[in-house]
């Protein structure tokens, strides 16, 4: 009985060993490689709080989760362009490039499942669940720099639509929304929708909306010169 049980808990131990050999870990990303210090400095408070595994990364938001709490925030914008071609742009772009523009400058990405890093440099293609960006925000022309890191929790080939939520430990909690719909005549309506929250009443009313449409806007501004297309 007791050979039996210890048999037991050398095949689990070794199943947990193979599980979890060759997966990256905080600890295999390279400071030297990531050029935002406010970022590297991000990491290192991710490790500070005991997170050593992709795994240990969370999203503050979960599917379902009621939204009455969080304020809101929305952008529509319209491009010149076949649907389908939009739709495949926007998910199918390096995010090192589609988050690279005059507010926001991309740092690094996570795969959590499997476990890689992604520098800017890196070559990397298109959008997936499970993917976690940590981009810095350029506030007041550069002069203040604002960590921030989401995870890619949707993406939804049928419905046009997905979602992306700021990771546990973040300034702000909540969800942001992009999705796509075809108006006819080649032009596709985009709607950006935000739900957010923070520990600051007078962040979410006044700072967080203010600076949040201007890097909104960087974004699909960056975007359309990616795909090279018009305003609708």
């Amino acid at each position: 009985m007791r050979k039996s049980l210890k048999l037991i808990i050398l095949i689990i131990f070794s199943y947990l060993h193979v599980q979890s050999f060759g997966q990256h870990t905080f600890n295999d990303i390279k400071p030297d490689q990531i050029k935002q210090r406010k970022i590297r400095a991000y990491i290192q408070s991710q490790i500070n709080d005991n997170k050593h595994l992709f795994s240990d990364i969370h999203p503050s938001w979960q599917q379902g989760k009621d939204l009455t709490a969080y304020s809101k925030n929305e952008m529509t914008f319209f491009l010149k362009g076949k649907f389908q071609d939009i739709w495949d742009g926007y998910i199918s772009a390096s995010p090192s490039k589609s988050w690279n523009g005059r507010k926001v400058s991309f740092g690094l990405f996570l795969q959590k499942f499997p476990g890689h890093i992604f520098y800017d440099h890196d070559s990397m293609v298109g959008i997936d669940t499970g993917q976690v960006y940590f981009l810095n925000l350029k506030i007041l022309q550069g002069m203040y720099n604002l960590p921030v890191a989401f995870e890619i929790i949707k993406v939804d080939a049928v419905e046009k639509v997905f979602e992306f939520s700021y990771i546990e430990g973040n300034k702000s909690g909540g969800v942001q929304q992009i999705k796509f719909m075809d108006m006819g005549d080649e032009c596709t309506k985009i709607m950006h929708t935000s739900y957010f929250k923070s520990n600051s009443h007078f962040r979410d009313k006044w700072l967080y909306p203010f600076f949040h449409k201007k890097i909104v806007n960087d974004f699909h501004r960056n975007m359309k010169k990616l795909l090279n297309l018009e305003k609708g």
